[in-house]
């Protein structure tokens, strides 16, 4: 796995890569929130570990810009920081942030926090599950073409639309449109049918393989 590292401070930066590096990890440094999204913009990366303090814009405000932002995976994000109160914990969190590790940093704790976000993002594996399993579906009959495709880009544009509406766009973000995406080829999956029965759009599935 690659990780980016993002630190205003080069020698805390170089620390960070060598615990990491040590752990049979890729790292990647930037040392401003905003090189930080521009790494993540063109090469993505799944694992970000983040200072919190840092001048222009925070590890908060950085979480906030990549939560905002559609990359293909679900980014992970850990904050380094000296904070310990309630206060600070709920405002990282709702922020965006998964973890937190405290300073000063203990490289061995450092790794498994970083295994455990591991852990998480091979959840994610399930969403290319859900596609290949609704691409089976598809398979079944040729002239359907690029239907789920066409089913995903306009599930996707909707969501956006609502997203922008007043009375919705409060409880639709860029993690409620991304799960649209990835969820919507599900519609041509009926569990125990046979396929005979619906056509194309529908393939036959044990209920406890959904």
């Amino acid at each position: 796995m690659r990780i980016l590292v993002v630190d205003d401070d080069e020698i805390s930066r170089t620390v960070l890569e060598h615990a990491l590096e040590l752990g049979g990890y890729e790292v990647e440094q930037a040392k401003s929130g905003g090189d930080a999204l521009e790494i993540l913009r063109e090469r993505p990366c799944r694992l970000v570990i983040s200072d919190w303090e840092m001048p222009g814009m925070d590890g908060t405000e950085l979480c906030r810009h990549i939560r905002r932002e559609e990359f293909p995976g679900y980014v992970y994000v850990i904050l380094l920081t000296g904070r310990d109160r309630t206060a600070d914990v709920v405002e990282g969190l709702s922020a965006g942030a998964d973890d937190f590790v405290t300073k000063p940093i203990d490289p061995n704790v450092l790794r498994v926090r970083v295994r455990a976000a591991e852990r998480v993002l091979a959840l994610e594996t399930r969403d290319v599950a859900i596609f290949a399993l609704a691409k089976l579906a598809e398979s079944r009959e040729p002239e359907t073409g690029a239907h789920l495709e066409r089913v995903r880009t306009y599930s996707r544009l909707l969501a956006r639309r609502l997203a922008s509406h007043p009375e919705f766009g409060a409880d639709i973000d860029a993690e409620f449109v991304r799960l649209i995406y990835l969820t919507s080829p599900l519609h041509d999956i009926v569990p125990g049918r046979p396929v005979s029965e619906h056509g194309a759009g529908h393939c036959a599935v044990a209920p406890r393989a959904l």
